[in-house]
């Protein structure tokens, strides 16, 4: 996953779709990049009187600092996703899993592919040079990526950053052409059991979720003005001035390992 996506719904659809309320204007936004505010459903806490929480729509930041950082800076290259092979593990981000998982609500994500159909993206903000950008779409409209989120609290006690991340794995089939990896797509039967915290971890709990796969997405070539962050606009998801040739397989490495 390359780091962009967009999420243009109306807040009454995602009300409906993700069980939360709220009562302010959504802006459509057409190219969110890590570090922006985001939006992510998450869990409410139990109260005082043990009275189960709804679900909430709260903003964070994309790019997960973990609550045990000293400075709660983000490094040189945020945390913006997290591989679900190894999210179990890693320091970053495994006391997320447990506690605070979230649904990072979209309705499509960005990937730019080389000239000859060289697959691979870089970090948001850099330059993408001459790849063309494709815009990866839910054929059934909204969905949500599976996410995790963290709080970090300032030394005084009073300042917290919120922060998230995405979970990735690899992308199956055709996908593979635009980008090797591609994010967790939640099934909707599989929010509730997504967002109910556990601890510890049930056995075997990431492999007992059925990703939406590869049927459920449609991509096609977009405007290059997506390229800059700056832009956050319609015109981002325009079709490219020249049409692009469609994917082409990737050519085996001849050093690569075998």
């Amino acid at each position: 996953m390359c780091g962009r996506y967009f999420l243009t719904s109306l807040i009454d659809t995602l009300r409906a779709l993700f069980d939360v309320d709220t009562p302010h204007p959504i802006p459509p936004r057409y190219n969110i990049a890590p570090t922006q505010p985001v939006l992510v459903v998450r869990q409410c806490a139990d109260d005082t009187l043990g009275r189960k929480g709804g679900r909430e729509l709260a903003a964070v930041e994309w790019g997960l600092v973990p609550e045990w950082s000293r400075t709660g800076r983000r490094t040189d290259r945020p945390l913006i996703n997290a591989r679900v092979e190894t999210v179990a593990e890693k320091p970053s981000f495994r006391a997320s899993l447990v506690r605070r998982r979230c649904l990072v609500p979209f309705d499509g994500w960005y990937e730019w592919q080389a000239a000859g159909g060289k697959t691979g993206g870089r970090q948001a903000g850099a330059s993408h040079g001459g790849k063309q950008p494709w815009a990866i779409t839910p054929r059934r409209g909204p969905m949500a990526f599976a996410g995790i989120w963290s709080v970090w609290q300032g030394p005084d006690g009073a300042s917290a950053l919120e922060t998230m991340a995405i979970l990735t794995g690899p992308a199956p089939g055709a996908m593979a052409e635009l980008h090797p990896r591609k994010p967790l797509v939640l099934e909707p039967s599989d929010y509730v059991r997504w967002l109910e915290p556990h601890d510890p971890l049930p056995r075997g709990f990431l492999d007992s979720f059925s990703w939406a796969g590869e049927e459920a997405f449609e991509w096609r070539p977009v405007s290059r003005r997506v390229n800059a962050i700056s832009h956050d606009d319609p015109a981002c998801l325009d079709a490219p001035a020249a049409d692009p040739p469609p994917p082409q397989p990737r050519q085996p490495d001849l050093f690569g390992p075998l």
